[in-house]
Parts: C-alpha cells; structure tokens; sequence
C-alpha cells in the first residue's frame, strides 16, 4: 500500500478552484442540501476576522456553531449569521479543544450529511506574531470557504471525483511558522500510529513520508471518516487543558486524517483558491530566490537536484579529498566557489584554485591563493576538483591531460 503522501503527489491532487464564478458542472446535479459547516469559537478577541469569511457560507448550506465560551456564544448570537433557520449553536465542554467540536458535540449530526466543513479560529500568543497569524488565518479559511462560489466548487469537485474524500488547506507558509516543513511528524508520530493501530486502519504511517493533514481544517466526504465519526468519543478522551504542545491524542487525529480516509479508499488532496494561489507563487518565488541565494553561498547548492543529493554529493567529494595530501579546485568562477562552499561545510581547505590565465585573476580569492597549473605538481599526492561549467570542463580536462598525460586524481565537481 503506498503512502498518502506519495499518492497526493504522485496524482497531483492538488485543486486550485475559482472564487469568482461557479464551475460548470459536467453531469446532473450535486446535492448542496447534504453538506454543512461546523466552526468552533473559542476567542472573544478574533471573532471579527472571521464573520466576513462565514458571510460567504451559501444560505442553503447548513450551519452549525460550537462554543465553550458564554461571552462568545452571546457575542455571536448578535451578529446576521446566527438569525439564519439553518444555523445552529451548540455548547461544549471546554476539554479538546476544536477537536471535541466535531467528535463529540456535532458528531451525531456530522453522519446525517454526505459532505462537512469544519473550522476553528486561532489565538495570536503574542502581539509580535500579528502578521503570521493573519496568514496563518487566511491560509485556513480562505482555503476552506474563500466565497460562495468558492464553496460550491468544493462541493462540484467532490461530486466529480468519487474517490476523493479529504480536502484541506496546504501548509501555511509564513516567516517562522518552519514546523509545518522542517519535522510535521514532530514528537507524534507514535502516538499517531498507535491510534492507527487501536482503529484497525489498513492504511500506510511512515515516520519518513511527513503528513499531510496538519491540523483540523477540513472539507471532507463524511464516509471517508466514517470510522472517526462512528467511534464513541467522550470529552474525557481529550487531555485537560493547559494542553501538552505534543503527543497527545488531538495530535494524534490532526496527522491521521487521510490515513482513516485511505483505509475506507478515499483520497486526500489541498485545495486553495485562485487568489491565494497567486499570493502563494509570489511568495515562494521571493522565498526560493532567498533560500537558494544562502544555500549557494553556505553548502554550495545552486539547483534543486543538488538538494536532494547534496549528502551522496557530499559523501563523494569527501572520499576523494582525503586520497591526497594537497587538494585544488581548477577554476575560481561560480562552480569553483560553490565547491569551496561545500568543502568549507566539511571543514576542508583546499590548496589553492586554479585558473588558466593566472594574470586575469587576483592572487587571492575567498582566503584561497591561485596559482596557474603550472606552478603546482602533478604527482600521486595530489588531486584535482575539476570547478568550471560543462562547456569548459572538456577544455580543461584536455590542458591538464597535456600537462600529465598519466594524471588521472580528478572530480568533476558538476557532470554537466
């Protein structure tokens, strides 16, 4: 069974759906009366932020509001959504948080609908953080129900795709929320499988393969996670509050969403809309110009495939450099300075560079002499890292062949 990480990219099941103007439908008609969205409210600060998205909601979608808070229950129940008939305000213990929203207070109503939204608001911890958590927001309900013909694109694209059963957000992507990229398991990846173990899931948990629901802001086909919504949860299955940050059992149903929805053979993709698709691609532009900018000048990686091959690349180059006592990289350009990079990332300093026409060069370049090919010896103790882009590599392959006919201690740093 493959990993629903594996399967997410390998389909590319990612959905990037109008907010503009409904999709034409490509048969019959799909049944808006069946779905519904449950958000859970918790913070009387930030209600604001979302009465503008929960605006968007279709009058014919049924609503549903969970609160553990008496002064944001009261403060909802001023607003225009709350006097809509298909609106209904549900109180719960304030024990599991968001989670305990769907899988305890709204859980017998989620199974009468075919297909449920559920969101929950966010807390800003501190006033520094005002502009992540803005994006951090947008990232989840834009996502989730950016506009009414937004909505009913989500519910177009389920109805055409049978075997899709989860939609969620992609991971936000702010200036210091890296969790989401740098270890999404973080320390809950056992307390995830056991959880998968205890639901008897034919699904595949690997510690390797990140997950791809981080969170509980979901667009689901209810029968993809029938086997949550069917299991007996009680507010005392939560952890009391103050919550651990990990290994607790609602971290463990954040990470195990589309391995309930493989194991009742449904998949799960992202889906964002257009606008945030734009934003989305400029900011990763900007980021990976940055990120690649420092990754050159540190590791010396100048393309993505030297990301994912950098510790072979690595492994390598190091092997070659310990055969020989005196170790040189012919060429000071961009190729010979990138392999500096990734020598001093393994705390090696080479020799010297070296270059073809000595009196065009400096002496020294980055704390490294140059010296031309002629003033060094080429004999056993030596060994040569070929720097220099493809079109010259021949070139100098031939000048140090010409040089030492039987020199044969070189690396081509990049096989162009």
């Amino acid at each position: 069974m493959d990993n629903v990480h594996d399967i997410k990219r390998e389909k590319n099941l990612n959905y990037i759906l109008p907010t503009k103007y409904r999709m034409q439908k490509s048969n019959g008609n799909f049944p808006k009366e069946k779905a519904a969205i449950i958000i859970h409210l918790h913070y009387l600060d930030t209600i604001q932020i979302y009465l503008k998205y929960m605006e968007a909601i279709p009058e014919d979608v049924d609503i549903f509001l969970t609160f553990s808070d008496q002064k944001v229950k009261e403060m909802f129940q001023e607003t225009k959504i709350s006097r809509r008939k298909n609106c209904k305000i549900v109180e719960k213990q304030n024990r599991g948080r968001d989670i305990s929203a769907f899988l305890v207070a709204c859980r017998k109503d989620i199974l009468k609908y075919e297909y449920i939204c559920f969101l929950h608001d966010k807390k800003i911890r501190q006033d520094s953080q005002r502009a992540e958590f803005v994006k951090w927001v947008q990232s989840l309900w834009e996502n989730m129900i950016g506009s009414t013909e937004y909505i009913d694109n989500i519910l177009l694209t389920f109805y055409e795709n049978p075997t899709l059963g989860l939609l969620v957000p992609p991971f936000p992507l702010t200036e210091h929320f890296s969790t989401f990229y740098l270890n999404p398991w973080c320390r809950n990846f056992i307390v995830t499988k056991e959880l998968a173990e205890r639901m008897g899931l034919n699904a595949d948990l690997d510690v390797s393969k990140p997950p791809i629901t981080l969170g509980t802001v979901f667009w689901v086909r209810v029968s993809a996670l029938k086997k949550l919504f069917e299991s007996e949860w009680k507010y005392d299955d939560f952890d009391d509050e103050p919550r651990k940050d990990d290994e607790t059992i609602s971290h463990a149903i954040e990470r195990i969403l589309a391995y309930v929805a493989q194991d009742a053979g449904y998949e799960t993709g992202w889906v964002i809309t257009d606008r945030y698709a734009g934003e989305h691609l400029e900011y990763m532009q900007d980021i990976l110009l940055k990120a690649f900018d420092r990754l050159n000048l540190s590791l010396g990686i100048g393309w993505i495939a030297e990301i994912e091959n950098y510790e072979e690349r690595s492994r390598q180059l190091r092997e070659f450099v310990n055969r020989y006592e005196h170790v040189y990289i012919y060429g000071a350009g961009s190729h010979g300075k990138s392999c500096l990079c990734m020598l001093k990332d393994m705390q090696i300093k080479p020799d010297a560079f070296l270059v073809s026409n000595k009196k065009q060069n400096p002496k020294v370049i980055l704390n490294i002499p140059i010296y031309s090919l002629s003033e060094i010896d080429l004999n056993e103790k030596c060994g040569i890292i070929v720097g220099v882009g493809g079109q010259y590599q021949t070139e100098v392959l031939q000048m140090i062949k010409e040089r030492s006919p039987s020199f044969s201690n070189l690396y081509l740093y990049r096989k162009e």
